[in-house]
């Protein structure tokens, strides 16, 4: 019980249509379901034949989910996760601008319930690093970037204790 769930609104139908063309017809990945977060988004998929469900959400100002924008729909998508993660299903959440070729569980090794993409820029800072800079008086000026997390892509495996 695993399927790739990207997050979207009526604001990138476009790039939402791309998306589905080329994961579900081309990579033939099937077990998708999209997250629509408005009745457009809805109305948009359903002659496609794209499985979803409509989530009507309200951002942490009070903005309908319709209408946020790419920060604001990517905060959205911790609800989604645990009423997904809760129902027992184990989760790929992707932005529409991320797409699959084959089936993305055949790539995934799932082996921790936490996996995602960090933003580093090369295979030195992937990971966190240490930037240094010069004072004026000599001495170096130390900072610790430990990771930073994107929430464009990331599995969370629907685990029991």
């Amino acid at each position: 019980r695993q399927i790739p769930a990207p997050v979207s609104n009526s604001r990138i139908l476009p790039m939402l249509g791309q998306w589905t063309d080329i994961v579900l017809h081309r990579a033939n990945c099937t077990n998708v379901v999209v997250v629509a977060l408005d009745e457009a988004t809805g109305a948009f998929l359903k002659p496609r034949g794209v499985p979803h469900y409509i989530k009507r959400l309200k951002a942490k100002d009070g903005q309908d989910s319709s209408q946020t924008d790419n920060h604001k729909t990517s905060a959205l998508k911790f609800v989604i996760l645990a009423e997904l993660l809760s129902a027992g299903v184990s989760v790929l959440l992707s932005d529409v601008d991320v797409v699959f070729f084959q089936d993305p569980f055949r790539a995934l090794f799932a082996d921790s319930d936490v996996e995602n993409m960090s933003d580093g820029w090369d295979d030195a800072s992937v990971n966190g690093y240490t930037h240094e800079l010069p004072t004026a008086d000599g001495d170096v000026l130390r900072s610790v970037r430990h990771e930073t997390r994107n929430s464009g892509l990331f599995y969370l495996s629907a685990t029991n204790e």
